[in-house]
């Protein structure tokens, strides 16, 4: 489900972003991704991220906000991918008391499925590696199928369609 307070413009560029020809990283990570442990992982209430000024796509600064503004010092961020429909998104998490909690906005406010990634490691708050190297942040379970569901929502958008009534591979 796309989160409707986005604009159609961001929501026409992630569209593309799923459109980019497979690479031999993003396969290599496939399988690496589907043999971690996924887990259903609550977001924190929406008027809580309002108060601490939480944005909807920005997950990465969100968890580093949270952390630093944690008075016990404990809240850690975890870095790994969001399952979301055909796509695997890296994502970021907070881990406070010993649970997972997604601090980033999103209009459903539903729980999301994510697997923590622990070869995944921030260099600094712009830049993060995997086993020391980059990689994909988006990878596809099937790249052309999700290419070609990706293509038709773009068209769709583009011909002045309703973001509610687009199908989306994530």
């Amino acid at each position: 489900m796309v989160d409707q307070s986005l604009s159609r413009s961001s929501v026409i560029l992630e569209l593309e972003r799923c459109m980019v020809p497979a690479s031999l990283a993003e396969n290599s990570l496939q399988d690496d991704i589907r043999s971690l442990t996924f887990y259903s992982v609550a977001r924190l209430p929406q008027e809580t991220l309002e108060q601490m000024s939480m944005l909807p796509q920005q997950c990465h600064n969100n968890v580093h906000t949270y952390t630093k503004a944690d008075p016990t010092g404990e809240s850690k961020v975890v870095p790994g991918w969001w399952k979301r429909g055909d796509v695997f998104v890296l994502h970021s998490v907070v881990l406070s008391r010993d649970l997972l909690h997604c601090v980033t906005p999103h209009a459903d406010g539903e729980p999301i499925l994510f697997a923590p990634d622990p070869a995944i490691a921030w260099a600094d708050t712009d830049q993060v590696l995997r086993d020391g190297q980059s990689f994909p942040t988006i990878v596809r379970n099937e790249p052309e199928a999700v290419i070609a569901k990706a293509k038709k929502a773009r068209d769709a958008l583009l011909a002045g369609a309703d973001l509610g009534s687009v199908a989306f591979p994530f």
